[in-house]
């Protein structure tokens, strides 16, 4: 970070990113890699990582590094060599701009025109690729609306969890999509896969969702759930289809293909068994078959989104002392690991014991004096036993797996890559994706958490067992 960027200018923006991480919107601060503005003219090439962030931010230069940009409205038109982490309210990567990386962006609205040579992943209440949209790789979509227009381009995959999928442009390999409603009029290079589950349950659901003010300020128009496909469409391999409307004729009008006709899974659920001489009836739950998966995804973008800011203020703020952690942990993993399981174990031993002691001392307290230190025992006290309580958890489950995120990052690029000087902003975005990507998966997904979790915490009592020898 440079040294003309004092104290308070980097708690200033500290603060604005922790209230991008917890409410998705980012109030106006000063940029962190070039001149206070929210702007890049286009006559400007910062050959370095850049964070901006404003009210209104505006990228018409050049970036040769990682882009970080947020603010209520983010419009890149100029070029990024390098991967773009995009975050508002409103996010538009205009006609002219391109981005040579992977674009990640999280936004109530989305506009996407320009040219992405790597990957796009995406979360937001809509998300439209215009005419000229054309992404490379593939696109991974959790959230409300997806749109592509007639003439986008997708170069390999698009993979969407939404409640509604319109696809007027053309995927070179496979669609996989799960959502209520699906309107296909492009084309699939290869092979399609779309879930719309019970069409009949989810029906009349649009209409509540149009008067949504966090939907209608977004999304131009909410679509009645099912599959429609219309005359240009096509799909030059196999589509596997799963509703409960059987559309098997219609849709082998558009496929080269066979077309494979499924039923959605009905949801069942146990009753308890009561005494009652009257009929029971089950309270009967169900979700659009595509709401579960845009969750999941959602919150794997909002998982990704908090531990990398709060993995980018520690290498701002605490740099020394984060990267301490993470080389304790990094030359000992193992040993890290069960000093982590003692430490925890310990910890939550504590937090049984310890406000049952506070309780009973008191009592004491309080009879000794008559009661009029009560007022700060519970309260001053009180308030800081609790703080800290909420520091170790604080720690334990977050700051741990940023630690062994970044530390699987380091190892990744160093051993793998081979990476000869360490670019300590790359680890952090290659670890803390692939351990988002990993700990979705079922079962291993968990398994990699409790290490995380483990490792880190492990870390703390290392770092300061080296510092003290």
């Amino acid at each position: 970070m440079k040294d003309f960027i004092n104290s308070k200018g980097k708690w200033a923006i500290s603060i604005s990113l922790v209230v991008l991480m917890v409410l998705g919107v980012v109030g106006s601060v000063s940029a962190a890699e070039f001149p206070k503005g929210e702007t890049i003219p286009a006559t400007q090439t910062i050959d370095d990582d850049v964070f901006i962030s404003g009210t209104n931010v505006v990228i018409d230069g050049t970036v040769n590094g990682i882009l970080f940009a947020s603010g209520q409205t983010v419009t890149l038109n100029g070029t990024v060599v390098g991967d773009a982490v995009l975050m508002g309210e409103t996010v538009v990567v205009s006609e002219g701009a391109v981005v040579d990386g992977n674009l990640f962006v999280g936004a109530a609205k989305i506009v996407i025109n320009g040219t992405v040579t790597g990957s796009t992943f995406g979360g937001s209440s809509a998300m439209e690729f215009g005419k000229s949209a054309n992404v490379a790789r593939n696109i991974f979509y959790g959230g409300f609306s997806l749109t592509t227009a007639e003439n986008s381009q997708v170069g390999k995959d698009l993979y969407a969890g939404a409640y509604q999928v319109l696809l007027s442009g053309s995927v070179a390999r496979d669609l996989n999509v799960g959502a209520a409603a699906v309107e296909l009029n492009g084309s699939v290079g290869r092979n399609a896969t779309i879930d719309v589950g019970d069409v009949e349950e989810a029906a009349g659901s649009s209409e509540w969702m149009a008067f949504n003010p966090g939907i209608s300020k977004y999304v131009d128009s909410v679509v009645e759930p099912g599959i429609r496909v219309a005359d240009t469409a096509t799909v030059a391999g196999k589509l596997t289809c799963t509703s409960s409307v059987e559309q098997t004729e219609q849709l082998k009008g558009i496929t080269a293909g066979t077309v494979i006709y499924q039923t959605p899974v009905p949801y069942t659920e146990e009753q308890p068994q009561m005494m009652y001489q009257g009929e029971i009836k089950g309270f009967k739950r169900g979700f659009p078959a595509g709401f579960m998966w845009g969750a999941a995804a959602l919150s794997m973008i909002r998982t990704f989104i908090k531990l990398f800011v709060l993995g980018a203020l520690a290498l701002w703020l605490l740099v020394k002392p984060f990267k301490k952690l993470v080389e304790a942990a990094y030359a000992h993993p193992w040993k890290s690991m069960g000093w982590g399981f003692v430490i925890i174990a310990v910890g939550f031993l504590a937090m049984f014991i310890v406000p049952l002691v506070f309780v009973m001392v008191g009592v004491i307290v309080g009879f000794l004096s008559l009661g009029s230190l009560l007022g700060i025992w519970f309260g001053i006290l009180g308030v800081a036993l609790l703080l800290a309580f909420m520091l170790f958890c604080f720690a334990v489950f977050i700051v741990s797996q940023l630690l062994a995120a970044y530390m699987f990052g380091k190892w990744l690029m160093t051993v793998l890559f081979k990476q000869t000087e360490e670019k300590v902003w790359l680890n952090l975005l290659v670890g803390v994706f692939l351990y988002v990507v990993i700990r979705a998966i079922p079962v291993i997904g968990w398994l990699a958490a409790l290490a995380a979790t483990l490792i880190g915490s492990g870390a703390f009592w290392l770092a300061l067992a080296k510092k003290k020898a």
